[in-house]
């Protein structure tokens, strides 16, 4: 990778709007991993076509920040050797917890300090996990998580993607 190119320009968007660049400042640009299976947490990276070549493909803004939150609820915190606050504490209330209600509370708080704790996020608005029905037994819970960037942009993720071949994160409108 050479130099990284301009933002997108979002459709409709007036001469000499800056949002894109102003969004990719404070929401960030990674290097694109989407999921290998949507059955699976592994992820790839995702190469493009260039005139001059293959280079790695780039997300910004909400989608930077989504992919990295994504990311950050497959991986166990600690497990990271370079950044060990980095991660996910909801394994702990799943294995530890005989009640499932008491289970699924402590991964609803995992998962809100996940996203509050990250400084792009404004503040958290929603978070619903329904109460699961039909096999009470089951360990999987849908978890919904809403919060505002700080870029002002409302995001949305829905943890049921994670190995369940559903999508996992999504921008609202």
């Amino acid at each position: 990778m050479t130099a990284l190119p301009p933002p997108p320009t979002p459709p409709g968007a007036a001469p000499g709007d800056d949002s894109a660049a102003r969004r990719r400042a404070l929401l960030g640009v990674g290097v694109r991993a989407d999921l290998t299976d949507p059955a699976d947490t592994a992820r790839d990276l995702v190469l493009r076509a260039t005139p001059t070549g293959v280079d790695l493909d780039l997300v910004d803004g909400v989608d930077a920040l989504c992919q990295d939150l994504a990311v950050g609820l497959t991986t166990l915190r600690g497990s990271d050797p370079f950044n060990l606050r980095f991660g996910f504490l909801g394994l702990t209330p799943m294995v530890d917890q005989t009640s499932p209600v008491l289970a699924r509370e402590g991964l609803r708080s995992a998962v809100v300090e996940l996203v509050a704790a990250d400084p792009r996020v404004r503040r958290v608005v929603d978070l619903s996990a329904p109460s699961p029905t039909g096999d009470v037994a089951s360990r999987r819970l849908d978890v919904t998580v809403s919060f505002e960037a700080v870029s002002g942009d409302p995001a949305t993720l829905n943890t049921g993607g994670l190995a369940s071949g559903t999508p996992f994160g999504e921008v609202a409108p």
